[in-house]
């Protein structure tokens, strides 16, 4: 009852918020509330304010640093974020966090200019890596959705990918491609699925912006980039991973982010933070992992 209770709750405020952006008047009682990460304030639609610059510690502030790697900008983000506040939604609170890391020619509404990129070359054994990096990682966020109860919400939600990858590496592999070497003891998706292991058992919130930008993140600009792969060095063939789902994309998402809005639910200010916190370096280990699309060796 008090689930409920709550989503009917977050429900009501969020057809406030709706009103809001119609009237630009205050509907109610309801009384917005905005996020401030580093050098953004991430606010519910259609509350406006003046930008809000967080100083780093020390007294000084610091825009997010950009890093370019063969066709991919990637921006860090800050891990410091005020405490003591709170949303009505942690989807949309994860969402803007996002957006703020995206150029303007990623998306219209990106927080960061565009930048000129070097021309993108996939190459066969990079793309295998690539595909191999994603296995891991998705095999790890499913084992540690299946093994904690706290997340049993987001079982067999029909997203996984793992299966689809067996598959995809198989075709590949089959065609005599042999993946791409790394440097170093691992490869940079099996240091994520450490630290999503890690983090797990550490910050639970923290894992589900991981699990929100890995997901998410694949059904839209990682399809995307799957086509345009896909069209460069495997003849246009459709593979598993971007198209293999038991139901349209679309359809599967939602119930997928209303669990994740009711796993939220119970959380402190502390731990929303603690969540979007998370976004910077979920972009960077992405990244990472993308960069060897376009390794030769």
């Amino acid at each position: 009852e008090r689930k409920e209770s709550a989503r009917e709750e977050r429900e009501r405020e969020r057809e406030e918020s709706m009103q809001r952006m119609k009237t630009g008047r205050k509907v109610g009682n309801a009384r917005p509330c905005a996020r401030v990460v580093r050098g953004v304030t991430v606010r519910p639609a259609g509350v406006r304010s003046q930008a809000t610059q967080v100083p780093r510690r020390g007294g000084s502030t610091s825009s997010n640093v950009a890093r370019v790697s063969q066709g991919f900008a990637l921006r860090a983000a800050s891990s410091d974020l005020e405490e003591n506040v709170s949303t009505t939604s942690i989807i949309e609170d994860l969402k803007n966090a996002a957006m703020h890391l995206h150029t303007k020619d990623q998306a219209a509404s990106g927080g960061q200019e565009a930048k000129k990129r070097p021309e993108f070359k996939p190459t066969r054994e990079g793309y295998l890596r690539y595909l191999e990096d994603s296995r891991i990682i998705f095999s790890t966020l499913e084992d540690i959705v299946k093994d904690n109860a706290k997340l049993s919400k987001l079982r067999e939600n029909g997203l996984e990918r793992a299966g689809a990858l067996d598959t995809d590496i198989a075709l590949l592999s089959g065609m005599g491609v042999e993946p791409a070497g790394y440097e170093g003891d691992a490869s940079p998706g099996a240091e994520y699925a450490k630290y999503l292991k890690d983090l797990s058992e550490e910050n639970l919130p923290g894992f589900i912006c991981h699990y929100y930008n890995t997901y998410f993140a694949h059904t839209a600009g990682g399809r995307m980039i799957g086509k345009a792969v896909s069209d460069r060095i495997l003849d246009g063939r459709k593979l598993d991973f971007y198209h293999n789902y038991p139901q349209p994309v679309k359809k599967l998402s939602k119930p997928v982010k209303d669990s994740l809005e009711d796993i939220a639910l119970e959380w402190s200010d502390e731990e929303k933070s603690k969540c979007v916190d998370e976004t910077g370096k979920a972009f960077k280990y992405a990244g990472l992992v993308m960069r060897q699309m376009v390794i030769s060796e």
